[in-house]
């Protein structure tokens, strides 16, 4: 295995200058970093990072500012699931998280959340950041130092500086779920239920829903805006109500994890299996109106993956000094009442 004292040997500078530029610290002309890092890359060199992690005796410290695990049908457990694996995997290394939760229906809650990171930024050598409060998410990671590398999942705040972007290409996602509720319907009334609030993945994917199934004129689509905050039993009313008012309903769309409130309603009413329903992700509620075949397609972002692939960003960012993908679109995984039982995403 290459060592530091190989490469001064062949750069012709001391192991300290070595040391310097592979840690990007301290004065090194431009010349003798770009001759380092030429035999760096020659001799396929690799620093001994467990040995590095001892020695400072430090833990590495990463903040994650996610929404409280059971909302959304549980569905935030699923990428701190992928968290707590890559946690279990990297802790040889000195690697740990300080969770900061949020009620995501709660601006107050989330500027709570953020002033407990906010007083604890001197611990904290990187965040990941769920930003589905898109404009208070966009006006809390302004406020950060530059000097805190931040990953976001789920969503996406765009012309912002984090460091990578781990998530669905929302947009596609959304032309996707327009396409299946095609393959299901020729023609016929279509109605995109969206949950309030909304941010930007969710009205991304609308946006392509709309972009793709407009461009049929065989098919009718109207948009009804639903507050995710008020009570289950309110929310099946309106849900009624929207059924007894359209009693040609043939499919609707859920751009969110909530699809099996609609499917509750839908089976309440007499009307599973008579109007086609199509939402996201595995929760456990989903699964079991999924099976029944009241939903007939959930479309999946892998959110376990999310969460395990935002720790090793930080990891090879902060701790390996190695460059990361910008931006990590993950896999649409198509859920049906017949593959459903051997999915592992």
């Amino acid at each position: 295995m290459a060592t530091l004292i190989e490469i001064a040997r062949k750069a012709n500078v001391s192991v300290g200058t070595v040391d310097r530029v592979l840690h990007n610290r301290g004065r090194v002309s431009k010349d003798t970093r770009q001759k380092v890092l030429k035999i760096v890359n020659e001799i396929g060199y690799r620093p001994n990072i467990l040995a590095r992690s001892l020695s400072l005796k430090k833990t590495f410290m990463f903040g994650v500012l996610i929404p409280v695990p059971d909302q959304d049908g549980q569905y935030w457990e699923l990428p701190m699931s992928g968290i707590r694996k890559a946690l279990d995997e990297l802790k040889l290394y000195n690697v740990a998280v300080s969770l900061f939760t949020y009620d995501k229906y709660s601006a107050f809650s989330f500027h709570e959340a953020c002033q407990n990171i906010e007083s604890s930024l001197e611990d904290l050598d990187g965040l990941v950041i769920a930003p589905v409060l898109s404009k208070a998410s966009e006006l809390f990671v302004s406020r950060l130092p530059e000097s805190i590398p931040y990953v976001f999942i789920d969503s996406y705040i765009p012309d912002s500086r984090c460091l990578s972007y781990i998530g669905q290409d929302s947009f596609q996602s959304g032309v996707l779920a327009a396409k299946l509720m095609q393959m299901k319907l020729q023609e016929g009334k279509v109605i995109i239920m969206r949950i309030l609030p909304i941010d930007y993945h969710i009205d991304d994917r609308v946006r392509g829903f709309q972009f793709c199934i407009q461009q049929n004129n065989h098919f009718t689509v109207s948009m009804v805006d639903v507050d995710r905050e008020i009570s289950p039993e309110i929310f099946n009313e309106v849900s009624e109500k929207i059924l007894q008012e359209n009693t040609d309903l043939l499919g609707i769309f859920v751009p969110s994890a909530c699809t099996h409130q609609v499917a509750e309603t839908l089976v309440q009413n007499d009307r599973s299996g008579s109007v086609v329903l199509i939402g996201y992700d595995l929760v456990e509620e989903n699964r079991k109106y999924l099976k029944t075949g009241t939903i007939d397609f959930l479309i999946s972002q892998r959110p376990a993956l999310q969460g395990y692939q935002s720790i090793y960003s930080l990891y090879r960012h902060v701790i390996l000094n190695e460059s990361v993908d910008q931006k990590v679109v993950v896999p649409m995984d198509i859920l049906t009442q017949d593959n459903v039982d051997y999915y592992q995403g």
